[in-house]
């Protein structure tokens, strides 16, 4: 109903509600404004109504629309209540966009439609859809009105499945289940495209900045004729809640009451039926601002923001709209055309931190020698008047308008080189670099104090900054405090002590604290997150970090998508390092482990190592050795130094024609805390001489070794060494040969590279492990003698067998002896499998294998009756078999499910033993079904070659015990014999399972 409006004589004096507004504000306030107000709206020759138009002018130019308290309401009502039409009041808006503004305008005419649509209600959203009906084009929008209430998902796909995977899952798989429960009017699937500015003109106020978490990948939109209806949907929708973990990693859902679901135009000719449309549609998220009661939002959002979307001539595809900050975002878009907002495209990223210091010594001692970072840059004694502007001239502005001297405000002046001047330093930390910034006494030299005080450097204040380190995964982060307070004190820079998570009153407390109050590991959205804090030689706050399960993959997500914005290649987080391209690419690696050792066994073990006649030893030295060390793929000369006091052994490249650098064995003593351990580091830091050392054959071994995996793998096998023989040091009198064993040795290590040169089936890599004179016998088959005489007896061996792998059980060492207990698996030419079990007999002379003997039964593999050639049958076929077989297995009809194997067929999953037959497959599933529920298969990817078919998937499984969902991303591969599968092998990641086999 229309509000009845009384002109007044005079607008403010004869406006009750107006003048007690204004005395809520203060009653001497009102008092003011209403005495002075009253006088200039009863001047004469102005009529009221114009009067308050002006009000309304002043307020838009003036932008007083926006705050608490503004009067641009009230001077709106004002001209209503004079006499002024809708029409008018609007015709001024359009008026002042050409003098006032465009911007400022449009966010009045928000405020404007709120104050109409209260006075005049319905009256605007009538004229809305009148207009919308003179439409050429046919509106269907009738038959979306059965649709009273609404169900609306915004979904994020599951990390590492396609795009294309997850549309063709979500629409011809998880979309039918949904389409089919009961209740529902309409179910619509919207993918949407991420990260597109730019479509709207912005309105200021309202915030455009979208998260990139909140970039979901679809919407799913429901309608219900009725809310009894729509629980009817819900009741019925377990079994698509059950299969969303296949799908999606996060959705959240939206409900509407009744008759809040509305559609004004639909021009959609025929929107009944499945699949595609013929039309793009434009989604917008809004979010209320802050101060806003949900009624009046969703009343300007009905009667104002939806009329304009509907006269408004959208053109582009599909957008996806989102807000990031509840605050201040009222509506926010991304855009579909245009750059982006962020500059982030023209950055490379975040190239350095700087910290200005008082000791520039004590600095570079602590950046450089403690942490370890590498020294880029730097000069000394920079001088300059435009280096001064450059620096201070802001300072020295505020300074001179305040009649201040700028030393005051802590600005040196390093114009002439008369007063002060500065010097720096970059060291580079791999991912960013620190600077060092120093300024002092110009008539002094670089060691010199810093010419003002230190600012106070807890992170409460407001500009002091923090340097935050990354500490390796590996590393025990109290230790590591421990570590470089003890590092610190040692060199005499004492300040550097780490904080403690638990109340302490002194120094002293902090001092006697345990250790394992140093870090603290965060939970929630920051769980993986652990850090100390400390103070560096200048004051300086310093963090140490580790970033760990959620909230690494957090930053690795964050980090992937600025890599992928900016076309940068970072890859702090995931260590996966770029692939080297040229001579300036740096061949780094580093790791470290806890020994459970004493630092003697340690040092004993590397001087064993140095000292070694496994190379020749060209030049001996006080304090290590020259020797030439032939490694496959790594000939070199070596430079060892053995250095108690860094507690360090360095071995150093000499005259390499590929590589220059280093391989670093350091040694940390374990800290004072009870059961605390050794560790040892062991870095690979080599510089390539040219592009060259990337493609040439003697540069191979080295890129090898520098691998993370294989740095890893060093520090294990020295673990393992110097661990089996603290454990094994007793004398061996009284102790039979097993016990006297040690296990995994140097020698041990050759074997397991022979062997992985005879599982290439290249003959001739395989015996250069071998003497001259070796003796090589196989079972009860004759004497090989020599290289030569091996490669001979493989002839036959070669013509039968197509691959073969070693899996080793057991493995000891002793003096010149090696024995090897394994299964062998052999792969003949026609598939057939056979799995044998063996040990191994080797004798050492030197570095070489001087006689092997294999004892094993090796007849099943030249007797048994060779597989026929079968006919080719097509990929569908195998495929449709495969499919057959696991509806079968779904259906838990076992019987059925025998028949699709033969009498011998080899099932294998993982690491697991093999089982024979039909019968023990069915044994194993079984087994594995008791706590499980196998639900579905997720295919990704399906390959038919020859007789052979690989399936890519996820198998989803609920366990029956916990009622938890768990997903097995594996990969099988099934070889058949005509149309029964002979060899089915499964490689998952049975990880989460909690499940012994």
């Amino acid at each position: 109903m229309k509000q009845e409006l009384v002109h007044q004589k005079n607008a403010v004096l004869d406006h009750p509600e107006l003048q007690q507004g204004l005395k809520k504000i203060s009653s001497k306030f009102g008092d003011f404004v209403i005495r002075v107000a009253s006088e200039a709206w009863k001047l004469p020759l102005i009529d009221q109504k114009t009067k308050a138009l002006i009000a309304i002018a002043i307020d838009v130019v003036n932008q007083d629309h926006i705050g608490s308290g503004n009067f641009f309401a009230a001077h709106l009502k004002m001209a209503l209540q004079q006499g002024a039409t809708p029409a008018e009041i609007e015709e001024l808006l359009l008026f002042l966009c050409v003098y006032g503004g465009f911007n400022k305008v449009a966010a009045c005419f928000a405020t404007f439609n709120l104050i109409i649509d209260e006075l005049y209600p319905k009256q605007r959203k009538a004229i809305m859809l009148a207009e919308s009906k003179q439409s050429t084009k046919t509106d269907y929008s009738a038959e979306d009105q059965q649709g009273q209430v609404a169900f609306y998902v915004l979904l994020w796909k599951k990390p590492g499945i396609s795009v294309e995977l997850f549309e063709n899952y979500w629409r011809n798989v998880h979309g039918p289940v949904c389409a089919r429960l009961p209740g529902q009017y309409q179910y619509w699937q919207f993918r949407v495209d991420h990260d597109q500015m730019g479509y709207f003109p912005q309105i200021p106020g309202l915030d455009y900045i979208s998260d990139p978490e909140e970039n979901f990948d679809s919407i799913a939109e429901l309608t219900f004729t009725s809310e009894a209806e729509r629980n009817k949907w819900f009741a019925a929708s377990a079994i698509l809640m059950d299969d969303e973990h296949n799908l999606f990693r996060k959705a959240i859902g939206y409900n509407t009451s009744p008759g809040n679901s509305i559609t004004y135009i639909n021009r959609i000719v025929d929107d009944t039926a499945n699949g595609e449309i013929k039309a793009i549609k434009f989604h917008v998220m809004v979010r209320k601002a802050d101060g806003v009661s949900t009624q009046a939002f969703r009343q300007y959002l009905t009667t104002t923001f939806a009329p304009s979307i509907v006269h408004h001539d959208l053109q582009g595809g599909i957008v996806s709209l989102m807000s990031s900050s509840a605050t201040t975002s009222q509506t926010v878009f991304n855009e579909i055309n245009g750059k982006p907002k962020s500059l982030g495209h023209y950055l490379q990223g975040l190239q350095h931190v700087g910290i200005t210091v008082s000791d520039m010594t004590k600095a570079l001692e602590f950046y450089v020698e403690v942490l370890g970072g590498k020294p880029a840059i730097g000069g000394d004694g920079f001088i300059g008047d435009e280096l001064h502007n450059l620096l201070f001239q802001k300072e020295d502005l505020e300074a001179w308008k305040t009649g201040i001297n700028p030393k005051s405000l802590g600005v040196p002046d390093i114009r002439d080189g008369s007063q002060e001047s500065l010097d720096v330093r970059f060291i580079s930390f791999g991912n960013t670099c620190v600077e060092l910034i120093h300024f002092r006494d110009a008539k002094l030299t670089p060691t010199a104090p810093g010419i003002f005080d230190k600012i106070p450097s807890g992170i409460g204040h407001v500009n002091a900054p923090h340097l935050s380190f990354h500490v390796k995964d590996d590393v025990d982060l109290d230790a590591f405090a421990k570590m470089l307070e003890d590092e610190c004190q040692k060199r005499g820079i004492e300040n550097v002590v780490a904080n403690r998570i638990i109340h302490i009153d002194s120094e002293t407390a902090r001092q006697n604290a345990p250790l394992k109050y140093a870090k603290l590991d965060l939970i929630g959205d920051f769980d993986g997150w652990l850090l100390f804090y400390c103070k560096g030689p200048n004051g300086e706050q310093l963090e140490f970090n580790q970033v760990k399960r959620k909230a690494r993959e957090m930053f690795t997500k964050a980090q992937k998508e600025y890599n992928l914005s900016n076309g940068t290649d970072y890859w702090f987080y995931d260590n996966i390092a770029p692939v080297a391209h040229n001579s300036n690419q740096r061949i780094f690696n580093t790791f470290s482990a806890n020994v459970n050792a004493s630092v003697e066994k340690i040092w004993e073990a590397w001087t064993n190592q140095t000292y070694s006649d496994q190379f020749p030893i060209l030049e001996r030295y006080p304090n290590g050795v020259l020797r030439e060390a032939k490694m496959p793929g790594m000939e070199m000369k070596q430079r060892l130094t053995i250095d108690k006091e860094a507690r360090s052994l360095t071995i150093d490249l000499v005259d390499h024609p590929l590589f220059t650098g280093r391989f670093i064995n350091h040694l940390h003593p374990p800290s004072s805390e009870p059961g605390s351990l050794p560790i040892i580091t062991y870095t690979i830091d080599l510089q390539p001489k040219s592009d060259l050392a990337f493609t040439h054959p003697d540069g191979q071994g080295f890129i090898e070794a520098a691998k993370l995996e294989n740095v890893q793998k060093a520090v294990y096998q020295l673990k393992a060494n110097v661990e089996s023989s603290t454990t094994n040091s007793a004398p061996n009198e009284g102790k039979t040969m097993t016990q006297s064993l040690v296990r995994s040795g140097q020698k041990s290590e050759i074997v397991r590279r022979m062997f992985e040169a005879g599982e290439s089936m290249n003959v001739d890599n395989f015996v250069k492990f071998y003497t001259e004179d070796a003796h090589y016998q196989f079972s009860n088959f004759p004497v090989a003698y020599g290289p030569q005489g091996i490669k001979d007896t493989s002839v036959g061996f070669l013509q039968t067998v197509a691959k073969v792998h070693h899996y080793i059980t057991n493995i000891w060492e002793q003096g010149d002896t090696v024995i090897c207990e394994m299964e062998v698996t052999y792969i003949r030419h026609d598939g057939k499998v056979f799995r044998l079990p063996c040990c191994d007999t080797i004798v050492f002379k030197g570095d070489k294998v001087q006689e092997l003997r294999i004892y094993m039964d090796i007849s099943p593999v030249f007797q048994t009756e060779e597989v026929k050639p079968q006919a080719a049958v097509s990929s569908d076929f195998l495929l449709q078999r495969i499919g057959k077989m696991y509806e079968a297995l779904h259906a838990g009809n076992w019987e059925e499910f025998k028949t699709f194997f033969t009498p011998d067929l080899l099932y294998k999953v993982g690491a697991n033993e093999a089982v024979i037959g039909p019968d023990a497959c069915v044994g194993f599933l079984q087994h594995i079904y008791k706590t499980l529920k196998l639900t579905t298969h997720n295919a990704r990817g399906t390959w038919a070659v020859g007789n052979t078919v690989i399936l890519e998937m996820d198998a989803n499984y609920v366990n029956k015990v916990d009622k938890r969902f768990v997903q097995v991303p594996c990969t099988d591969i099934y070889r058949f014999d005509g149309d029964r599968i002979y060899e089915w092998r499964v490689y998952p990641d049975p990880s989460q399972l909690n499940l012994k086999f």
